[in-house]
Order: C-alpha cells, then structure tokens, then sequence
C-alpha cells in the first residue's frame, strides 16, 4: 500500500498541457524547431547588421538590379561584382509580390555593397524592396515577407533589433523611405513565439498537494 504524502514535504503540481486542456496553449515552441528556408549551403559570416533598402522604381528584379549594378564602379574605379543587395522582394512589377529571392551575395555569403560604410558592407545583410516608399507604403505581401525574413535572420545570426536599419541610418539618404515602418519591421515578433508571461492568459500556478 502506498505511504501517504508527507506533509511535511509537499510535492509539486505539475501544470498539464494545453492538449490536456483546450482552454489553455501550450508555451512557445523554440525558433529552432522552425526550419530556416535561406540557411546558406557555405560557412556563415558574422552578420551584425540589417539594412533595409527599397529600388525607389515601381519595378524591379533581381536580374534588373544586378544588371545595373554591373554597371557602378567602386571609388578606386573597378567595376562592381553585380548586385549589391543579398535579398530581393517583389512588389508583382519584375517579381512576384512578396517573392523573396536570395542573391548570389547570400549564397555565396559575400560582403555587401549597399551600405556606403565598411562595417555594414562587411556584416550587414542588405534587403532591398522593390518599390518607392517615399510615395506609398509596400504591400500587405511585402511587408509579411520582410517581416518572415528579417525576424528569421535575426533568430539565426542573434542580430539585436535596434541593429535593424533602414539605409538611412548610415548615409544621407531617403531610402527605404518615409513610409516603411522601419520600427515594426525590427521589432516584430511572430505570434507563435509569444511566451505564457507576454500573452494574454494567465500563467497558471504551480503550487503544493496538501498533506492529509
């Protein structure tokens, strides 16, 4: 026969599932356990930064912008790799709204050339919107999109949210434009990954069975 719980020493309640109880989520599952679909194939660089950009054109591609971009030469006059973004998204002018497509930069895990400084060129990953947001915001696709993108390079790189910038933040300059949310962009935080203290139930307590 089974002693009885000594009362001087209580045990621990365990809080059940939220399988056990359908009013109830479970907690948060880990990032980790989300597979990242950008992982490059190569060794990873250090990344410290994320600059936001927009093309100020009403249509753009990955392949229009390296094709201009061959074009530029560096201040010692040697002419650039291609394009210097590591990340496109479509506005549905060039590529599909909400499309992202990783550049040959990101596969090939190269410095930038999009900043206009040396530390955000070297360890800044470069995002750039198809789109004038000067003029209008991007789309509701654009905007889920960067927002998939960003808070998953920042979860794989353990890149700070302040440390998400708009181009602006480096150089004069108007880019990505009055009218992208740089902020909600940095800080945005899925919903599944919100914790029991962050929602909006209470966190049920763990608390002692009484002795007899």
């Amino acid at each position: 026969m089974a002693p009885a719980p000594n009362s001087m020493n209580p045990q621990p309640l365990l809080m059940p599932s939220g399988s056990d109880f359908p009013g109830l989520k479970p907690p948060a599952q880990e990032v980790s356990q989300f597979e990242n679909p950008w992982k490059p194939k190569v060794e990873e660089r250090d990344w410290k930064w994320i600059v936001i950009h927009h093309t100020a054109t009403d249509r753009g591609s990955v392949e229009s912008i390296h094709e201009s971009h061959l074009k530029r030469r560096d201040k010692n006059g040697n002419p650039w790799l291609g394009i210097g973004y590591h990340f496109v998204i479509g506005n549905g002018q060039g590529m599909e709204d909400g499309d992202i497509e990783a550049t040959f930069r990101w596969r090939q895990q190269m410095h930038g050339a999009h900043a206009g400084r040396a530390e955000e060129n070297q360890q800044g990953i470069g995002i750039v919107l198809v789109g004038n947001f000067e003029n209008h915001p991007p789309s509701p696709a654009q905007l889920t999109a960067v927002k998939k993108l960003v808070f998953t390079l920042k979860q794989e790189y353990g890149i700070d949210s302040d440390h998400v910038i708009g181009h602006y933040d480096i150089k004069t300059t108007a880019c990505p434009g009055k009218q992208f949310p740089i902020a909600e962009i940095g800080y945005h935080q899925p919903p599944w990954t919100i914790s029991w203290r962050d929602s909006d139930l209470t966190k049920p307590e763990l608390f002692p069975l009484e002795g007899n």
